[in-house]
């Protein structure tokens, strides 16, 4: 059969089921962009592929043993990507449902600020990362424990106030999808040369937005400023209401891709970080000092509309 052919024998049915495993494909592929899952679904596809291959050239070994293997990936992929699975129907519901996300989005901001403030106004440090599309746990030296609860301000503060019990009070908490996912994470330190008034909570800070999309709450706990790092770049102190609008604009940006935030993580290191502080006299950060998140209040309606 020609290709001629192929075509003439097409019809609208096939057609159209050509475009929709095509748009499902390309929605998957666009859903799991960034994730440790993609690679090995590419993997999985190229193996089917070859599957294909061996049986139409009857390659009988090659054939058999890619046929049983790609019988049971399906209950392999749901185990070992678990967690990737169910971000991906989060995700896909927040789409589906864009009221709900919304409300979701504002309850959270309104949680996270105003528990930013509660630890600001008591001087305990603190480090908050919201996880974008990229895994934040790949680059990070230790990645704590697990808590997967919702997102609540006595919750927040319960984990991060010092004290001999609270063996995670010292390392980052991680919010995913709007639900506190680890406490006690470990970031990667930044090895930019950074103002030295910043200690290792900041330059963790730093260190974890230069390889991945998230956004970054530090407090101090000797200033009880808070400050935002994005993409390797820390901001001026913020109070609550610059607080909730670089949380809203953070969740409306345009997904980035892997290359794109390697690209802006380059760049941000040519050059040495402009570090402007309050000024403090002599003192120096200590090395666990960090920044939380401020009020909410006013913060919470001011940017509440631009949830997208």
């Amino acid at each position: 059969m020609t290709l001629a052919d192929l075509f003439s024998a097409l019809t609208w049915r096939d057609v159209v089921d050509f475009v929709l495993l095509f748009a499902l494909a390309y929605a998957v592929l666009r859903l799991l962009k960034g994730t440790r899952a993609l690679p090995v679904l590419i993997l999985v596809a190229l193996l089917a592929a070859a599957g294909f291959v061996a049986r139409e050239l009857e390659i009988v070994g090659v054939g058999v043993l890619l046929k049983y293997f790609l019988e049971y990936i399906i209950i392999i992929l749901i185990v070992v990507f678990h967690q990737e699975l169910r971000r991906l129907l989060v995700r896909v519901g927040q789409r589906l449902m864009p009221q709900a996300r919304r409300e979701a989005a504002e309850t959270a901001v309104e949680t996270l600020v105003g528990s930013c403030e509660r630890l600001s106004k008591a001087r305990v440090g603190a480090l908050f990362i919201l996880e974008g599309e990229l895994d934040v746990l790949e680059g990070c030296t230790d990645v704590g424990k697990r808590i997967d609860a919702p997102l609540h301000a006595e919750t927040l503060v319960a984990l991060t106030l010092p004290h001999s019990l609270n063996t995670a009070h010292d390392g980052a908490i991680l919010i995913r999808e709007f639900r506190i996912e680890r406490a006690g994470v470990v970031c990667p330190l930044s090895t930019r040369d950074l103002d030295p008034r910043f200690g290792t909570r900041h330059r963790g800070a730093i260190g974890v937005s230069e390889d991945c999309d998230a956004l970054v709450i530090a407090l101090s706990e000797e200033r009880g400023d808070i400050r935002v790092v994005e993409g390797g770049v820390i901001s001026e102190p913020v109070d609550s209401i610059g607080l909730a609008e670089r949380i809203y604009a953070w969740i409306d940006r345009p997904a980035p891709t892997a290359a794109a935030v390697a690209a802006g993580a380059a760049a941000a290191s040519s050059s040495r970080l402009d570090m402007r502080v309050e000024p403090i006299g002599s003192e120096r950060a200590s090395d666990s000092d960090a920044e939380p998140v401020s009020d909410v209040g006013a913060s919470t309606s001011a940017g509440a509309g631009r949830i997208g």
